[in-house]
Formats: structure tokens, C-alpha cells, sequence
């Protein structure tokens, strides 16, 4: 971020001005740099351990009509398998796309109407494929997985369709294994942010199946990093993630009590059941 204050750079010791260079928080602490001078975070090298991170997993995500995964209706989806094996989605939701909406993923109602799926059909069989990689205890990894998980629970309840029964999945969340082991990580938090730390391609944020293969690869690519998460069962994992997050939002809702922010974060993962402030 911009400095908006002057002092001595973090770095090389000489003046920074006001509005000039960056601040950055670096081990904890708030400093003045100059452009040049800012530290570059250096992901952890890849370990010679094994783990889940070797085995099949499916990277799985889905783009909407609004930021609200409970009211949000989805316009397109997809499945990326470990071999590249890809299955999208496009989907008519049978409302109009915001202009906000369409300006992050691109996909506009003139697109939906000419060549997207029925929101009934495109979902039954969004919910077929995933309940099948649910029974062959295939990990599904989503990046801020509260979203997508959410937005289609409650889009196959919206239409009439069989329900997924999340409490069988594995889910795998790369934002959720990333604060656990960088707790102290003041840098953006964003897909193509932990992609660049974790030396993962994003070719095309906001697509689908581009975020969905690079979610995938960045959860391969923490855990090789990172062998006691790497060592873990893939439904261990799991149920350790529901803790690791409950306490990440509670950590977050500190932050915003003393802040005065008058928002309410929900500790519920994967699936949230009630809406979001």
C-alpha cells in the first residue's frame, strides 16, 4: 500500500516521503520503503515428502450473480481434474446478470441466452458429478470454498433438486491452509495473490475453470511446501479445517470489534446456513 507517512526506509535507512514508496508489514511490523527497497516474500521450497498432495484431487469452482452465496444464482461452473480433464457449465440463471457481476467474470445475459444450459439441468448435473467424486472420496478443492459450496447447496434446493451431503465430502480449502501455516501473512489473500506467492499459474482469474485448476494447484503446491499438512488424511484435513477456520474468523471478528466495523463473520465452513451480513 501507498505510505502515507514519512520515515526511514525498512531497507536501505534513507528518508521516505510522505505518499512516496510503500508501507509494508513485515514479521508483524509496519515500515516506510522505498519501491525498490520492499522486502519480496519467499515462499517455502518444495519438500521430498509425499502426501495427498500426490494423489487424484478435483479443483471446483463456480462464478455468480452476486456476492451473497445464499441469494446469488450461478452463471457458470467447473470441474478440473488432476489429468486436465475439464467439465464447465455455463448456465442461464433466469434473472439479469448485475453489471458488477459481469464486469468481474465476464459473462453477460446476451451470453447466457444464446448458448448457457437451463439453471435446472446445468445444476442436476453440476450435482450429480460432484456427489459422484463424493462417493469415490475424491478431494474437492475450492478456494474460499464457503462460497461455491454454499451458492450450490442452495441453488439445488432453489430448483427442487437432491441435495449434496456435504458432511461426506473432503473438502479442501487452500485460503483456509494458508493462514493456518502463515498466521502471521499481512499481504493480499486473494486467489491470484496466493498463486504468485506459491509459484502457481492464474491464466485467467474470475474464469471457472482457470480458478478451479489454479486452486488445485495451489492446494498441491502449499502441501509441498508444507509436509504436516501434506501428511494429514484427506478427511482429517478436513475436520481440522473446520476448526482452523472457525478460529481464523474469530480472529478476523476481533479485528473488526476493535475496528468499529459493524460486520458479522461466519465460522461456519464449508457450508454457511444463514446469510451473511
Amino acid at each position: 500500500m501507498i505510505n502515507k507517512y514519512a520515515g526511514r526506509c525498512g531497507t536501505c535507512g534513507r528518508r521516505v516521503e510522505a505518499g512516496a514508496g510503500q508501507a509494508a508489514n513485515v514479521d508483524g511490523r509496519w515500515s516506510s520503503y522505498h519501491n525498490g527497497c520492499v522486502p519480496v516474500r519467499v515462499a517455502p521450497p518444495v519438500g521430498r515428502h509425499g502426501g495427498w498432495h500426490d494423489l487424484p484431487v478435483v479443483g471446483f469452482d463456480l462464478e455468480g450473480t452476486l456476492p451473497e452465496p445464499m441469494e446469488t444464482r450461478i452463471v457458470s461452473a467447473a470441474l478440473v481434474h488432476s489429468d486436465g480433464t475439464t467439465r464447465e457449465w455455463l448456465v442461464d440463471p433466469g434473472v439479469p446478470i448485475p453489471a458488477d457481476a459481469t464486469a468481474r467474470h465476464r459473462i453477460t445475459d446476451e451470453m447466457v441466452r444464446a448458448g448457457g444450459r437451463p439453471a435446472r439441468e446445468a445444476l442436476a448435473e453440476l450435482g450429480t458429478a460432484i456427489a459422484k467424486l463424493i462417493a469415490d472420496s475424491t478431494p474437492l478443492v475450492a478456494f474460499c470454498a464457503p462460497y461455491d459450496v454454499t451458492a450450490l447447496h442452495t441453488e439445488l434446493a432453489r430448483h427442487g433438486l437432491p441435495a449434496i451431503d456435504w458432511d461426506r465430502a473432503v473438502v479442501i480449502d487452500p485460503s483456509v491452509l494458508h493462514q493456518q501455516v502463515e498466521p502471521r501473512w499481512y499481504d493480499g489473500r486473494t486467489l491470484g495473490d496466493l498463486c504468485r506467492y506459491y509459484e502457481v499459474t492464474l491464466d485467467n482469474a474470475h474464469d471457472a475453470a482457470s480458478d478451479a485448476r489454479a486452486a488445485a494447484e495451489l492446494a498441491r503446491s502449499l502441501a509441498a511446501r508444507h509436509e504436516r499438512v501434506a501428511l494429514m488424511r484427506p478427511d482429517a484435513l478436513y475436520q481440522a479445517q473446520i476448526g482452523w477456520h472457525a478460529e481464523q474468523a474469530r480472529d478476523l471478528q476481533r479485528y473488526f470489534d476493535r475496528q468499529g466495523i459493524d460486520k458479522t463473520v461466519s465460522t461456519q465452513w464449508p457450508l454457511e446456513t444463514t446469510p451473511r451480513d
